[in-house]
């Protein structure tokens, strides 16, 4: 990072900005982040800033991201063989390779990737663990159940890790005079309070929270006017993905995930009718494509509206992962749709009488079931 009194540029990931999906396609023979990554990356070199902005990743990010690849690939690991166990096919032959090491494997593999992003035309950097200096820090967070440490609905400690990611890049900034700081995070526990608890404790850098790409697109295209205004050029819109994008907005897809048994729409006799929203468009990745067909993995947050027999209304809110295939460049398939994790971003209820918060609960357990 420039070390001089110009003003420096910085984005910071977390790791649920970056983690790879693992439930469909999986491989664990290689390490690297999402498309996101390389996304962002694009959108910096677009603009012809890389040589002003650092790309950061915390070191909580790469032991969070580790610790994930390890524990997904012990348990798709053991579903495999299960599955293998049980069917046999003359064509094929399967050997286990004993002598790998799983977590130094990756370990490996880790470093490899590191050694690989650090060497391209963009500066990436990561920032160290907050140090001791910052432990009453966390210790008042974690008695008070401040963000990021209130965990869901200020019941659990969970957020530990989030605070100490958040102590780390407060450490950071404070270390890095006049900086602007971009931190992308799809947490809700980083919010309006920190923005705040950032400004009243460093006076000299701004912070900004994006919790998708289009935000980041659009604080990289300031920070580019701020950084030559004259040689400034917008980030042009690629028309790859339009195709895609405008199916996502149609009736057709909203049917689909209504329509087919993922597991995402409450079921129950309580229930008279469901709609759903597509709040927003996290992330699309090719997958594999010939003449006929292509697959894609699509990340986005869709909201259900349901509709209960006493009047009431609910909704919630929570990221999704589809595998959509696409035939003949006009027929889209949802193959497959799973949240992505299991706390709501957000949940909102309408005022409703004892019966109709019941009946609420009731709904949004995982499985109705049809019965009350």
């Amino acid at each position: 990072m420039s070390s001089s009194n110009e003003t420096t540029y910085c984005l910071i990931f977390d790791t649920n900005a970056l983690f790879q999906a693992y439930e469909k396609k999986a491989d664990f023979t290689t390490f690297s982040f999402n498309a996101t990554f390389e996304n962002v990356i694009d959108m910096i070199n677009q603009l012809d800033i890389y040589n002003r902005v650092t790309i950061a990743i915390p070191s909580v990010v790469w032991n969070e991201m580790e610790k994930q690849i390890i524990e997904k690939h012990d348990e798709l690991l053991l579903s495999y063989k299960n599955t293998i166990s049980k069917k046999l096919f003359p064509e094929y032959s399967i050997r286990e390779n004993s002598s790998v090491n799983y977590p130094e494997y990756i370990e490996t593999k880790i470093e490899e990737y590191k050694k690989e992003i650090s060497e391209g035309l963009n500066e990436v950097i990561e920032i160290p663990i907050a140090s001791n200096n910052r432990f009453d820090s966390i210790i008042h967070r974690a008695f008070g159940k401040l963000p990021p440490f209130e965990g869901k609905d200020k019941k659990s400690d969970k957020g530990f890790k989030d605070a100490l990611l958040w102590e780390s890049v407060l450490e950071f900034a404070l270390n890095h005079n006049n900086s602007k700081i971009i931190y992308y995070s799809k947490d809700n526990a980083f919010g309006e309070f920190l923005l705040k608890e950032f400004a009243e404790n460093i006076s000299d850098s701004t912070l900004s929270i994006c919790k998708n790409e289009n935000e980041v697109k659009a604080q990289l295209e300031a920070w580019a006017l701020e950084i030559d205004k004259y040689s400034y050029q917008p980030i042009k819109d690629f028309e790859e993905n339009k195709e895609i994008i405008d199916w996502l907005n149609s009736e057709d897809f909203l049917a689909q995930i209504i329509d087919q048994d993922f597991g995402l729409v409450e079921k129950g006799r309580l229930i008279t009718s469901t709609t759903a929203h597509l709040i927003s468009i996290e992330n699309i990745e090719s997958l594999n494509s010939d003449d006929d067909e292509s697959s894609y993995y699509i990340e986005a947050v869709l909201q259900f509206v349901y509709e209960l027999k006493d009047g009431g209304k609910t909704q919630e809110t929570f990221n999704v992962g589809m595998y959509v295939d696409i035939i003949y460049d006009d027929i889209y398939s949802i193959e497959d749709a799973y949240r992505i994790d299991e706390d709501e971003l957000e949940s909102e209820n309408y005022p409703m009488s004892m019966e109709q918060e019941r009946t609420n609960k009731l709904v949004m357990q995982k499985k109705l079931g049809g019965r009350v």
